[in-house]
């Protein structure tokens, strides 16, 4: 094993535009899908750029709060992988809608058929989620989604880490948390100033036995790691004026 590899479940936090998966009646429930690569297509786009991409990224709301909720969808994400034999990536949080903060499901998956047998499974937790006929039309809107998801990452550089199970995703780490609407700032300076354009971010907390990792998750199919230490100094820079400022 190697002792340089740091894994863990994370919180990623991140605005997505979602609406309503047209398929949606089909299974009765609320299903809302967001781009799968946000950052890359303009807005305008949505939700017709999702035909680009097999890739899909589903969001169910839960109507109320459940007591060791994300624990019960965690504990069924390893059920759907190991005993189904699903390839679903699934991952519990919660999401703005309708003006309010509710609890929600994430899942990831290119294999339709694998995630309507997931979604006839999930009946099993007794969890009610919001249906079809309630919401037959979510037009777009912009929701502050928040996930947990298991990831794997090593050092390759001071404060810079490499996902060891996704080429394109890279971790820097912060000084110190901080607020979201400060990060969704200065990604958008690092996006004007700095010519770093094809590549979205979450932020990102990871708890250890010692300490939190705070991190910032840039996923980007166009990366060059040579250019990260500038992606880091530059998060340092606009992170040092803010506390002087």
């Amino acid at each position: 094993m190697n002792n340089n590899i740091i894994s863990g479940f994370a919180c990623f936090s991140l605005k997505v535009e979602v609406a309503t998966f047209p398929s949606s009646h089909k299974h009765e429930l609320l299903i809302l899908e967001s781009d799968p690569e946000p950052g890359y297509f303009s807005q305008g786009n949505f939700p017709q750029n999702l035909a680009r991409n097999s890739d899909h990224h589903f969001y169910l709301v839960a109507k109320k709060p459940v007591s060791c909720f994300q624990e019960i969808i965690m504990k069924h994400a390893f059920y759907v992988k190991n005993k189904l034999q699903l390839n679903l990536h699934v991952g519990p949080g919660q999401m703005t809608f309708q003006n309010e903060v509710y609890p929600c499901v994430r899942i990831r998956t290119t294999e339709m058929d694998q995630f309507a047998t997931f979604l006839k499974d999930l009946k099993k937790l007794n969890i009610e989620f919001f249906h079809h006929k309630l919401f037959q039309e979510v037009k777009p809107y912009v929701s502050l989604v928040q996930y947990k998801k298991y990831i794997e990452f090593k050092p390759i550089d001071d404060g810079i880490y490499a996902d060891i199970n996704d080429k394109n995703r890279h971790f820097i780490e912060l000084t110190e948390d901080i607020e979201f609407d400060e990060f969704e700032t200065m990604i958008e300076n690092i996006k004007n100033n700095c010519n770093f354009n094809m590549f979205n971010a979450s932020l990102v907390y990871l708890l250890q036995k010692e300490r939190i990792l705070h991190l910032v998750a840039v996923y980007s199919k166009h990366c060059d790691e040579g250019r990260l230490p500038e992606f880091r100094d530059f998060l340092k820079k606009e992170m040092t004026e803010d506390v002087e400022g």
